[in-house]
């Protein structure tokens, strides 16, 4: 089974814990040497298509974040004791050995349950539907909390970028844990977290659109909440040619076209 089906995935869900500041100070940094942030960038979208869902069309993708920089992309939550609301921070390595923790004073985590059973960070990823013409935005996607790990090998020639797995299902997240007072979630150098299209709220509501020219546009970090080796590549887009059909039941006469990519990473 992918792991990805049972690990990772946001949904809506009405448990969620902030920051935590004031909870933790941040950890001196202990470097002996320059320190190696991560660089988020989004894979190419794919496996585009609309499905109806009991009136509901839905525009289903399928969406990779990727690590490109030269240090993996951790993060490190704590609190002192099961009720209490969680410190977030970026561990960020300097290749040696040594490490620094940085607070993240904007990021909170989500509990997702629904047999889910793991933690999520809010908006590690963002996607938004815009009209071609005029740019104007016009859907945004339903997912708002995410799980990260290692699920594909994405470019293992870069410096640092290990064989193997290094965050792993049921290693990251708090697995089967809420109570946890302590977890961890990361993409290593040259790997990837890809999000199916298939996984529950992994869509754009388009119900009300009409058929047409669109772009859909996929984000890292859009709120700049963690710190990269470069914070200005991290969006992509595929340009859609979308036919709706808002009066049959099922998929039936609804039809997604591509006809243009944005950067890749």
């Amino acid at each position: 089974m992918n792991a990805r089906r049972l690990l990772g995935f946001g949904i809506a869900l009405p448990l969620i814990v902030g920051a935590g500041l004031g909870l933790f100070a941040a950890q001196p940094a202990r470097t002996a040497g320059p320190l190696l942030y991560p660089d988020l960038r989004m894979g190419q979208i794919s496996d585009a298509d609309v499905s109806n869902v009991n009136g509901q069309l839905q525009l289903r993708f399928s969406a990779t974040i990727v690590n490109v920089g030269p240090g993996p992309m951790e993060l490190s939550a704590s609190r002192s004791d099961a009720v209490s609301a969680f410190a977030v921070s970026q561990k960020v390595y300097d290749g040696s050995g040594g490490s620094a923790l940085l607070p993240v004073s904007g990021a909170s985590l989500v509990w997702g349950g629904d047999g889910h059973n793991h933690w999520h960070v809010r908006d590690l990823e963002n996607y938004e539907l815009d009209r071609l013409d005029n740019g104007a935005k016009v859907g945004t996607g339903r997912k708002g909390g995410f799980c990260f790990f290692d699920t594909t090998a994405f470019r293992l020639t870069l410096p640092g970028a290990p064989a193997t797995q290094q965050y792993t299902p049921g290693t990251v997240c708090g697995q089967n844990d809420q109570p946890t007072t302590s977890l961890k979630m990361g993409i290593s150098v040259g790997w990837s977290d890809r999000y199916g299209s298939y996984l529950p709220d992994q869509y754009i509501d388009v119900t009300n659109l009409n058929s047409g020219n669109y772009r859909l546009v996929a984000t890292a970090d859009a709120g700049g909440q963690f710190t990269e080796s470069d914070e200005t590549n991290n969006t992509t887009w595929v340009d859609l040619k979308l036919t709706l059909n808002h009066k049959g039941k099922g998929s039936g006469g609804n039809k997604v076209s591509v006809i243009g990519y944005g950067p890749l990473p």
